[in-house]
Order: structure tokens, then sequence, then C-alpha cells
């Protein structure tokens, strides 16, 4: 590939560029800390070392461009760039360099800034003097311009050039540029790395604005991948996608993970429904590992990876809160881009934590016009609503079998005996005493610790509205300023951004402080110093409380009697009892909603900082060391308030949870780099890791409260009680791996990596992992039909190795709390395994990317198959022993699908775009071996999701009916019912599905209509099922609006009778209604739960409008921006009561598949403003 800008033999100039230059020309633009020098300071002082025998000339100014700044300009008809030269210097200086090779050539030249224009001497033929003679006739002619991208974005470094002459310039950081041309009808050659060249006639014009369209075969496209190394795409032998800053941050979701969501083919997102910064469990391709926990990608910002575990904090009689995990705390507006390599093989150099797939973001660096202050500044408010809530049936109240079955179960004199809806019909006019009835002396029904005045009947209505009632509209105000500037010795950025949330449930908040502080210190021209810094502060007075208990409201909703009054609970204290005894509507189950969200609140107070640090040393021209350490690391204090008259803690409860987490990981990494013969590019690199982690995590509980509303350790009625866990692992890497590349044609990386890690023994502990990944330029190679742009095959097979968790080859003791002064040490009920072999993920995928009718159709299709085998699992042990389980290697998972991403542009104008992207994946997970055992990955709710040999590894088991299963029956397939009409359940644990889907798809669109834009994105899931507990307890509760069936009437259900072995009846027995609810919805029962878990939602619409350039120019501004998003706009799904994208949470496990009283999800509307100056 030539690099040189050349005028050709043709009409017009030829611009092409490699990656060095395109790198080159962006630095020119961006680095300018301090004064810049004059014009010929550059060149006086740059000096090169080149070794070059029997080459052309083209390939000596090649090479001088790669290794400096500079950029050469001449014409081919007056230069012989093919000439063969040797040239051999050592630290001289380019001008004395380029004197030596010109010296008998007659060709002088010019240093116009960074720029050197070849030129032929005076002494010149006369023809072409009488050329010269007449451009001289004409007068200067000053046009001044702006060159821009399809999507009106500026281009930097874009060359200009005046047809048929040396004469040129290059457009400012802006996208502007001013030229003096030879007059009004001049002919300007616009060209830009990755663009197609373009050409304009002035015609008299003096203000231009030219757009340049991208090349049909954007070889030049730059992707970081493992180790931060920068790449050309085409040269990759897997599969990744990229995603680019715009993109990510267009969503104004403070949350990165929900964000990207349907963005990248194979990777999915589940959100976890527990409010405002919550976790989001991350897969790409699907799960292979038999540890639930297992199967999230790797996260690195800037060549260092971070930790995304979530850490749970439930126990103690509490209940599960969830305190998000670590990349959704990563600031959208910082991201440069985002690169997602999706198999073991793009990541194999990251060794075991990488075997799910890796997600590589990049951060901005510091960039503005030449020794100018860059400031940029986004302001966004956000409002969020509930999207989805149960269907509630609102005909029957509270009570059993339509009656007030013990109707003052506390002596209150309010029914709150039975917190069931089973109650008599709502709306006829009768006439009940409530809890928020009124007392003749003006107290509430409810208030009986206070009064006993007799209570006055109120209306036995139904509300509704009342579950809507309790939740707010949800407040986002996001602010940021990034500020940030570049020069010669480097450059540097800093960014904070203020995040203030108010969650939908009432006294729910978070707010978050970002401070990023990125530089670049270029030392020598040799040593360059990076660093990037990230500090974090988050602060929450209340998370929500998750699952079923008392805790939860979405527990407290399910039971919710129809006919009460939300907004009379907002008072929730008796009058003067106030932090003693709660106002309630029942004293038997059940808490205030208002009091439970004010009074007992899950607080968070988080510090977290992680970044990094690097050297870059050029040691020649084909060597450089690379040198970076990197630390995540954080403190999390958490605190559990429970006040007096709380169902669970009636003598209130105080807990505080002191959660560290640390990980540094320190490497390096020897490159050498050389071409031979201009057809051989070979890139051999070695380098080594060490990675260190360690978790602390303290509980103290003070169980009872003395005095009400202080929330001390010194205050606990009863001794408190403490454990502790600490945990550290290291893992002491070697790797190297080596690039060929042919003509810019085959690509070739062969790679491998030695790990060490301290959680496996002595003699297991090392294990080594190669890759080898091949891609081919097709459409250079061979002869192709012209409507093809560029084809690329490639294919890559890689092994990966992975350890286990610290602490499981031999016994150790945990802390507990002390009985009086003796220490209490409790040991594992593990057995511990001393022989434990690493698990081996083996991978091999074969793709394509063929770009059609200049780019316009772009198909990048991937198949992928992989095998895990060794894994490590614990399984259970007889209860004798002592011990629960013990710890084995069995087990082997096959992993395997198809992905593909599909980019159309149908509309293509000077002013009008449109441009569509699908996103399909496909998986599946086959346990192969298990040794003839069944292993359960995690459970729930009598939910297993259990793994069994020739089974799928996400299949779920539970509890269904009993069916008829002779097959010659006419009966075949229904479910038999006992003598009372009810359903059967079967004893052993039934195959219901599987939680993975059979499909996923994404569809993007947008357009581009001068400066308005808009965008919408579907998010579609085909497949799976999901198993609800809010289905179970809504239907025994009598509360969804199924259980209106039979009210009245009663119900015979659909199935059969066994009257004798094998002799089957229709059924006839009529059963009521909430006998035959409480035993079809047992909690036990899975089938009964089960819906599928398919849906299509409305992800992302985007409005956005641009001041123009011409308004810009005006202004005291270099953008403007104002934009307006919604998320989640639109839901559609079987699924009538929640949203089947749910996840439990349970502890630090998020657990697919099964939905426990999940939260309502939510729509958002986002307005924010850019401003960049």
């Amino acid at each position: 590939m030539k690099n040189l800008i050349r005028l050709g033999r043709e009409s017009h100039f030829q611009l092409q560029y490699d990656l060095k230059m395109k790198l080159t020309t962006f630095l020119l633009l961006t680095v300018s800390l301090f004064q810049i020098h004059a014009n010929e300071t550059y060149g006086q002082k740059t000096k090169v070392t080149l070794n070059l025998e029997n080459v052309s000339i083209e390939s000596v100014l090649n090479r001088i461009e790669s290794l400096t700044e500079f950029k050469f300009m001449y014409n081919d008809k007056e230069v012989n760039y093919k000439k063969i030269v040797s040239v051999n210097a050592d630290k001289e200086l380019v001008t004395t360099i380029l004197d030596r090779i010109f010296s008998k050539m007659n060709i002088t030249y010019e240093v116009l800034d960074k720029q050197i224009v070849l030129r032929p001497e005076k002494n010149i033929p006369p023809s072409t003097m009488e050329e010269e003679k007449k451009v001289e006739l004409y007068q200067p002619f000053k046009v001044n311009g702006t060159i821009l991208d399809s999507d009106g974005s500026p281009l930097p470094g874009a060359n200009v050039l005046e047809k048929g002459t040396t004469n040129g310039t290059q457009s400012d950081f802006d996208g502007n540029f001013s030229l003096d041309v030879n007059g009004p009808n001049a002919v300007l050659v616009v060209s830009y790395v990755g663009f197609t060249t373009t050409e304009m006639a002035l015609n008299g014009q003096t203000d231009v604005s030219i757009t340049l369209e991208e090349s049909a075969t954007g070889l030049s496209e730059v992707v970081v991948t493992a180790l931060g190394i920068k790449r050309e795409k085409k040269s990759l032998g897997y599969a990744s996608q990229e995603l680019d800053g715009e993109q990510v941050s267009a969503a104004r979701e403070p949350n990165l993970l929900n964000g990207i969501s349907g963005k990248v083919a194979g990777l999915q997102i589940t959100n976890s429904p527990s409010g405002l910064g919550g976790s989001a469990r991350v897969s790409i391709r699907g799960d292979a590992s038999l540890n639930i926990n297992g199967n999230s990608p790797l996260f690195i910002v800037d060549g260092t990876p971070i930790s995304n575990e979530i850490v749970g904090s439930s126990g103690s009689g509490t209940q599960d809160v969830d305190y998000g995990n670590g990349a959704s705390e990563i600031n959208p507006e910082n991201i440069e881009s985002i690169n997602v390599l999706k198999g073991p093989a793009a990541a194999a150099l990251y060794g075991a934590r990488a075997a799910n797939g890796a997600i590589i973001i990049t951060t901005k660096k510091g960039s503005s016009k030449k020794g100018q202050l860059g400031i940029s500044i986004n302001s966004g408010i956000t409002m969020e609503s509930v999207l989805l809530l149960p269907d509630w049936q609102n005909e029957y109240g509270q009570g059993n079998n339509q009656q007030f079955a013990f109707v003052d179960g506390s002596g209150s004199g309010i029914a709150d005996g039975v917190d069931e809806s089973w109650g008599p019909r709502l709306d006829t006019g009768l006439m009940i005493p409530q809890f928020d009835s009124p007392r003749e002396d003006g107290t509430r029904g409810g208030d009986y610790l206070v009064s006993n005045s007799p209570i006055i009947p109120t209306p036995w209505v139904s509300m509704p509205d009342n579950t809507l009632d309790f939740f707010n509209t949800g407040y986002t105000k996001t602010n940021s300023i990034a500020i940030s500037k570049s020069g010669d010795l480097g450059n540097i950025r800093f960014s904070y951004q203020n995040l203030d949330q108010e969650g939908i449930v009432p006294n729910t908040d978070l707010k978050r402080n970002t401070f990023n502080l990125s530089a670049g210190l270029n030392l020598t021209d040799k040593l360059t110093i990076n660093t990037n810094v990230n500090y974090i502060k988050s602060d929450s007075g209340n998370r929500p409380s998750l699952s079923y208990g008392t805790e939860s409201i979405m527990y407290l909703f399910i039971w919710y009697g129809r006919q009460l009054n939300t907004n009379s609970m907002r008072d929730y204290w008796m009058p003067g009892r106030e932090d003693l005894q709660q106002f309630n509507y029942n004293y038997n189950y059940h808490d205030n909603p208002f009091f439970n969200v004010y009074e007992n609140t899950n607080s968070q107070n988080k510090d977290r900082v992680y970044g990094n640090i690097s050297a870059n040393y050029e040691i020649n021209d084909n060597w450089s060391l690379i040198v970076r350490t990197g630390r995540d690391f954080y403190r999390d204090l958490r605190g559990k308030k429970r006040a007096f008259s709380t169902q669970r803690f009636p003598l209130g409860y105080y807990r505080e949870d002191n959660v560290f987490f640390e990980e540094s990981n320190t490497d390096f990494l020897l490159s050498y780099d050389k071409t031979y013969n201009e057809k051989w590019n070979i890139n051999v690199s070695a380098g080594g890791n060490q990675f260190r982690q360690r978790q602390e995590y303290t509980q103290t509980v003070a169980p009872q409260l003395i005095n009400p509303g202080v929330y001390s350790f010194n205050n606990t009625r009863r001794p408190l009680e403490v454990s502790s866990n600490n945990e550290q692992k290291r893992i002491n890497s070697l790797y190297g791996f080596a690039r060929f590349a042919y003509d810019n044609l085959l690509f070739l990386d062969v790679t491998g990596r030695n790990d060490w890690s301290s959680t496996l023994p002595t003699d297991n502990n090392s294990y080594f992992y190669p890759s080898v990944t091949l891609s081919a330029i097709a459409s250079d190679m061979f002869k192709m039909p012209e409507f093809v742009s560029f084809a690329k095959l490639r294919a890559a097979y890689a092994e990966v190795g992975n350890d286990t968790d610290p602490y499981k080859l031999s016994s150790f003791f945990t802390n507990e709390t002390p009985f009086g002064d003796n220490p209490i040490l409790t040991e594992s009920s593990l057995i511990p395994n001393a022989d434990l072999k690493p698990e081996i993920t083996s991978s091999y995928e074969i793709g394509a990317d063929i770009r059609l009718f200049q780019s316009r159709l772009n198909l990048d299709a991937t198949y992928y198959d992989g095998r895990t085998k060794n894994q490590i699992i614990p399984i259970s042990t007889d209860i004798s022993s002592g011990y629960t389980s013990k710890l084995i290697n069995a087990g082997e998972v096959r992993n395997y699908g198809f992905e593909a991403m599909l980019n159309v542009v149908p509309i293509k104008t000077e002013n009008f775009t449109w441009n569509t992207m699908f996103n399909y994946s496909r998986n599946r997970s086959e346990v192969t071996d298990l040794g003839g055992i069944d292993y359960t990955l995690t459970e729930r709710n009598s939910v297993f999701i259990q793994a069994r040999e020739g089974g799928s590894i996400s299949a779920i088991y539970g509890r269904g009916f009993q069916r008829v299963e002779d097959e010659n029956s006419q009966y075949f397939g229904q479910m038999i019912v006992n003598n009372s009409g009810i359903p059967i359940r079967t004893d052993d644990l039934v195959y219901q599905g599987d939680y993975a889907p059979d499909y996923t798809l994404g569809i993007l669109n947008s357009f581009k209509y001068k400066s308005l834009d808009f965008g919408f994105m579907f998010d579609i899931r085909q497949g799976g099922i999901v198993v609800s507990r809010t289905k179970t307890i809504g239907s025994t509760s009598g509360q969804l609006k199924e259980t209106l069936e039979g009210r009245e009437t009663g119900i015979v259900a659909e199935g059969v009778l066994e009257t004798s072995p094998g002799v089957y009846t229709p059924n006839t027995i009529n059963v009521d209604v909430r006998t035959y609810n409480n035993r079809y919805y047992e909690r036990d029962n899975v089938e009964a739960a089960k819906y599928d878990a398919s849906y299509t939602k409305l992800r992302e619409v985007t409005l956005g409008y641009s001041l123009s350039k011409k308004i810009i120019d005006k202004l005291p501004i270099s953008k403007a921006r104002l934009s307006l998003t919604g998320r989640n706009l639109a839901l559609w799904t079987d699924n009538p009561h929640f949203d089947p994208e749910t996840v439990s949470v349970a502890g630090g496990t998020l657990q697919p598949g099964i939905e426990n009283m999940s939260y309502p999800s939510t729509k958002t509307y986002t307005l924010n403003l850019q401003i960049d100056f």
C-alpha cells in the first residue's frame, strides 16, 4: 500500500494511506500542549535511522513517513519515485537524507510545516516552463472551506490539493481550511484516510463545504484488541464488533451495560429489575461454564482489567439488596470506543478470566485544536415511570371465600386476620370498618393502640391504581464537563460528572460523582508515559430490598387487598407513638409500604479508584517495550436499618457490611516489528503479567436495639454478631505472539500463554494454552464481480485454561460471633480437593466479512464451536461426613452457535442518509459428559437450573403436573386430577424448558437529514422460559386477573381422572376457586408458574438536532447538540404481569430464568444538551 500523495498519470490525485499515516495525521492535529514552534523547527530537529538497500525512492519516503510526522507530496510525472537507491543513515536529519537522495536528480523540496513538497529544479524542460508561465497569468484566488464526513462531523487532517499543482494544505481540528489557488475555476482534490477521494470545481465559489464518503473497503478501520494493541480490523482472524463513543453515549443511560444492550451480536445483557443502579447479567455467546457466576466476560479499560463482580448483601435475617456491579459505574461519556472480543481466540492473551470473551473499553484522551483548550459540557434530565405492573383483578376485596373470615385477627378492630383477596365483591354499596375509616374521636381505624373509639364504616370499593399510586416519577440529573489540551509535549484530559438519581420507589436514590484524569507525556522522541485515573464516589441513602419477604415492596403488593387506598398510608406512624409503632392496614403479616421505604433503609457509601500508568519506549526502528501497571480497588460501606414495629424485627435491627476489594495487574510487552521486501511484515512479541486480588468482607449486626431510632452498635440490646471473610488470589503469566502479514492479503497470528495459579495444587497449577488465527482478503486475492467491494475469510482456534476460587485445596476456618469471651471458629462445609486440575476450553470459529455495492450492504457472519472440560464443580456428600459437598473435576459442555451482523444503507444522498443494522445471534450449550451425575448450578423457590448429560446447561427443572404418558391413549398429554378434582403434582423434578433464548435480534435504524438525526432500536428475544414467583403467589392470594375465573361458579380442571390403572375419564369435579388456585399453584409447582420469555422491546428512540456550521461559525463554540431520547418505550410480550427480561438476585448471584417479586420495569425520557468549545 502506498502512503504518499502524488499526482497520478490520469486527471486526478490518487491519495492512499496506511494505518501509520492515519495515526500520524491525527497526532499532527492534536498534539500541541505548549507554544507551536516555527514551521522549520520540526524539520531542523527531526532525525531518523535508515538502513535500506536497493529499494525505490517511494519506499524510502514511505519509511520516513512511518518514523516521523512528515508527509510527502509530489507529481509522479515530475519525480521518478521508482528509482532504486540505497540509504544508510544513523540519526541523520531528514533534510540531510533528502539532499543526498536528490543530489543528482534535479529535484528540490520545500518544507511546509510538516509537509514536504517535491518538485523539479528551475532548469526544467521548456515545455514545463511554458505551463508555469501560464499558471503565473492567474491572479491568486482564496478559498475557505470545511471538510465533513457523511454524518456532518468535521474531518481534521484532510488533504486539500489544487488539481494539477503541488499547492495544498490540510484541514484543522474543526475540519476548516484556507487555500490560495490559481483562479476561480480551480479544482480541489480532497482526500482522507478511509474515505473516497473527491474532486470539486470551485466555479467562482470562495466558501465551500465538502462531504467525503467512506471508502468501499474500509481497510483503514482500526480497533483496539487484546493487551490494548491497535490492529487493522481486516487483519483479525476472529470475530469482534466495535461501538464508538457516540453509539454508547447516545442512549443517555447512566448504566453503561444497559446502554449497549442489543447493539452487539452475541452479547446478551439481562437487566436486574431491582431499581436504580442495579446489576446486569452479561454473557457473550451464551453460557459454557457449570459455575453460574463463571460466564461473564472480562472487562478491560485502557488495557487494564477491572472488576465486574457482584458482592451480595443478604443473610442475618434480611433480604437481598442489589448494589450493582462494577462495569455499571463507568461513565459512558468518557468512552471513545468499545470493542467486544467474542471468543477465546480473541481474548486468549488475557488468560482464564477471558475464556468467555472480553469487552475492551478505550476512554477519551486529551485532544483539541493546537495549543487551545477544548471544553465539552453535557447536561441532561431524565424522567422515569412505570412501564408494566401485574394485571390485577379489581372485583373482589380482602377476605376468604367471599367473607371476612377472621376479620379482627390482631384485635385492632379491622380485617387483618387474612391478607388474601378472596373476599366480598367490591363496588356493591357495602359499608365496612377499614384501617383508614374514621373513628368517632377523629383517629383512624388502624390507630388501635391509641384509641378504642368505634370505627365508622366506609364504602367497600375498588382501588385499581393502588399499586401505581405508590410509585413516584423518577428523576435523573446528569451534568458533566470535560477539559482537554494537547501539544508537542503530550496531552491531558480531565472530566467530571455529577449524577443525581431519584428512583420510582419513594426514598430511593443514588448520587455519584465521577472524576477522570487522562494524560500522556512525550518525555523524549522515544519514551512516552501515559496514565488514566478514575475516582468514583457513590452514595445512596436507600436501595430497595428484593425477593420474597416482608421487606420487599413487591411482596407487599402481591398480597395487597384490591380495596386498599395507598394514599391513606402515607402518614405511617400512629399518633403519639412515633418511632415506636407504625400505622398499617394489616398488623399480622405486613408492613406499611411507606414505613418500609422511609424507615427500613439500605444505605451505601462507596469509594472506588481504578486506573493505570504505562511507559512506551521505542528502542529503535523495530523494537519497542511497553510496561504497565494498573489497579482497581474500592471500599464499600453498607448499612441496614430496621425500625421498631417492623414485622421481622419488632425491636429494631442495625447492621453494617464493610466490603474491601483490590486487584492489581502489572504487565510488560516487548515487541519486534519489521517489513521485508515490502511484502512481508512480521511482528513478534513476548510479555508477562502478574495478577493479584484481595477481598475482605466484615459484617457486624445488632440484632435488637434498646432505644428506637438510634442506629449505633452501642445501642444493641443483645450481643453483637460479627463475621468476616478474607480471600487472596494470585496468577503469574508469561505469553507471546507472532503476527505474519503477506502483502496485506494474508494475516496469520499465533499466540501462547502459560499461567501459574495460586488456587490450584502445585502439581497442576501451571497450564499452557495456544491460539492460531488466519485472515485472508479474498477480494484482493481473486477477481471478484464489480459489486463486491470487499471480502474477507477468517478462521481461528484457541484453548483457554481456568482455575477456581481461593481456598479449595485445604480446610479453613471462619470467625463467628464469640460465645461470651470464647472465640468460635467454623470449619468449611466443603471437602477440599488437593488434586484439582484446571478447566480447559477449546474453541474454533470460521467467519466471513463481505461488503457489496460500495459497502451499501455489509454482512459479517461467524460460526463457532467450543468445548469446556474438567469443569470444577461441588457435588453433594453424605451429611454424616460432617460436610455438605466436595469439589471435583467433572463434565464437558459443548457451546456452539451462529451470529451475524448485517448493515444496510438503503438511501444515501447529499442531505439524507438511512442506515439499518441487524444483530442476530443463536446459541446452544449441551452437556456432553457429567460422569453420570446431575448437577444443580443454582436453585431458588424450588426452581432448579440443572445440568444433566444430553441436556442443556440452561435447563430448568421443577415439579409439574402428572400427565397421561400412553401415546396410544386418546387422552395422551392431558393432566391427571385426583378424586377432589385437583391436578396431581409430580414427585420428581421434570424438565420445564431453558432460560436461554432460541435467538436474539437487535434492529437499529438511523436517519440523518442535514442537521437533524433520528434513530430507533428494537431488541428482540425469541424463546426460552422464565418461572415467576409473582404468578405463583398472585394466583394463590387472589390478586391477579386470572383468578376471576370461577369466583361464582367454581372451576372444573381440564384433565382426566384415572379410574383404574391406565383407564381415564374426563374430569367433571367442580372445585371452589380459592381451593383450586391454592392447590394448582403450589409454591413448588414450577410448571404452573412458567411463562414464555419472548419479548420485543422498543429499546431506544433518539431525536437530535445539531447547529449547522453556518451558525456555529458565528458563535464562540465548535458544536451544539440538543437531543431527546426515550428508552424501553414499549414492550410486546405474552406475559401480562412482569417484564420477562429479568434475573433473580440471590446474594452475589444473578439467577437467569427466575422471577422473584421483581420491581416493575420502567420507561425513560431524557433531554440532553451538549456544547463544545
